[in-house]
């Protein structure tokens, strides 16, 4: 091999390397698909069929924790239980080696976060008035337990990332294609909602500030059949559904931009098969005085039903 040969690949090895190095991730960008663009009574339509087929929803799996605060990074992970009762019912339980640190939940106009495991143990109340229907979420957010998630994990929040909310046809102020997210945008007060092709299928959900600026997103993949048996009363005209296993959830202190960095919050789920919960689905769940005398926090944080 010559020597000006040799430099050439050398000189082409080296430029590999550098751009490994320096380069920004190639992003792949999903053209528009043929056809017409749907419309905001084709969306809530989608969204009503759906709410038809999954009256109720059980999820089992593995869960990691990933948050910044004053003290640096941290990682927690363990086991999961997620019931959801549409439109508000909601059962988020997270343990490790069978002991609670975290049951986030909200029934009968209330919403909690529990934290078992601080020192003394603190559970957070919200009414359903103090969650906006907006969606808005503060982007002035100081750090805070798990990275400020406890801000973005309300039932209702969870819910619509799920694609399980009522969404009224005069919210949805823009549709447009997203070719990074390869899905149909649809606009909304203080979110985007993000749903496959023809299926309109939800896959993902941005809330933003009044600045329309990302502070916090989900993105939803690992999509199975749910099974089971349906729950009794069910509509005839229900149909099986798909359901996500694998849920990504993020929240920025600040607006996000591109390139912005790791969320100062995440919350990662991974699902064994979804079912409709059966017996799972116990009315204690989503009642605060049950919760209260399961875990029995010390201090109790926020208006008192």
């Amino acid at each position: 091999m010559n020597v000006s040969r040799l430099l050439s690949l050398n000189a082409g090895v080296i430029g590999i390397i550098l751009c490994a190095l320096g380069c920004h991730p190639q992003i792949i960008r999903v053209p528009q698909p043929l056809g017409d663009v749907p419309t905001a009574d084709d969306f809530v339509a989608a969204q009503q069929r759906r709410l038809i087929a999954v009256p109720t929803l059980a999820l089992r799996g593995h869960a990691e924790l990933r948050w910044s605060d004053k003290t640096g990074r941290h990682f927690d992970d363990g086991d999961f239980d997620l019931i959801v009762r549409p439109p508000s019912d909601l059962s988020l339980r997270v343990s490790k080696l069978g002991e609670k640190f975290l049951w986030v939940g909200g029934g009968g106009g209330q919403s909690w976060i529990v934290l078992p495991r601080e020192n003394p143990s603190r559970a957070i109340l919200r009414s359903s008035s103090q969650v906006s229907k907006s969606g808005a979420i503060s982007s002035d957010i100081d750090h805070g337990e798990l990275g400020d998630l406890g801000i973005f994990m309300e039932p209702a929040r969870l819910i619509e990332a799920f694609g399980l909310a009522k969404v009224e046809r005069q919210e949805v102020s823009n549709i447009s294609w997203n070719e990074v997210r390869g899905a149909w945008q649809f606009t909304l007060p203080h979110r985007r909602i993000y749903a496959r092709g023809e299926s309109l299928l939800p896959v993902g959900c941005d809330w933003t500030n009044a600045a329309s600026e990302v502070i916090a997103m989900c993105a939803l993949d690992g999509f199975e059949w749910i099974r089971g048996d349906r729950p009794v009363g069910s509509p005839s005209s229900s149909v099986q559904a798909l359901v996500a296993t694998r849920l990504q959830f993020s929240i920025w202190s600040q607006a996000r931009l591109e390139q912005s960095g790791a969320p100062d919050g995440e919350l990662l789920l991974a699902a064994e098969e979804p079912s409709y919960g059966g017996e799972k689905i116990r009315p204690q769940l989503f009642n605060w005085d049950d919760v209260k005398a399961a875990l029995r926090p010390e201090v109790i944080e926020g208006p008192q039903p």
